[in-house]
């Protein structure tokens, strides 16, 4: 399981420029100058001839996933206190103890599947670094795409 932030970038970029950036970041990382500008000037060149919709889609994109980034850590505690409450039900119903043992076990494999997703998602945070990059790249081709339409619309 990836975190939404590395299918995001897998998915807009392809895994091999993915794996380019996580290894630019890390190295970046244990030679404690965190320079983006490699990485930025690579998005860059691949979005700077992509027309205006096509940057909005991928905008939307990012935020559909920052927004589901969030979602995953905001509604964990919320699974964790479902979890609890539920194994505190089992077991102080009369239930079967095998019912009993078998539902705490399949509560649990989903509520380890959660945490995982939950960990990922939360500690990614050379992913969250190339999405910001990211975004600071949609926001900047953006921007350059008005500029242009709003001169090339007073030179008419």
């Amino acid at each position: 399981m990836a975190s939404v932030f590395k299918k995001l970038i897998s998915k807009e970029f392809g895994e091999n420029k993915y794996n380019k950036y996580f290894f630019v970041c890390q190295k970046s990382l244990e030679d404690k100058s965190f320079d983006s500008k490699e990485i930025y000037n690579d998005i860059f060149d691949s979005l700077k001839k992509l027309d205006r919709n096509s940057i909005k889609k991928m905008q939307d994109r990012l935020n559909d996933a920052l927004f589901l980034a969030v979602r995953i850590s905001k509604t964990y505690f919320f699974s964790f206190l479902f979890y609890l409450g539920a194994v505190f039900f089992l077991i102080t119903k009369a239930i079967n103890p095998i019912i009993t043992i078998i539902s705490i076990i399949l509560m649990s494999i989903c509520f380890i599947a959660k945490t995982y997703e939950f960990l990922i998602n939360k500690y990614c945070f050379i992913d969250a670094h190339i999405v910001l990059v990211y975004k600071t790249v949609l926001e900047r081709i953006i921007l350059l795409k008005e500029i242009e339409q709003s001169s090339s619309s007073s030179n008419t």
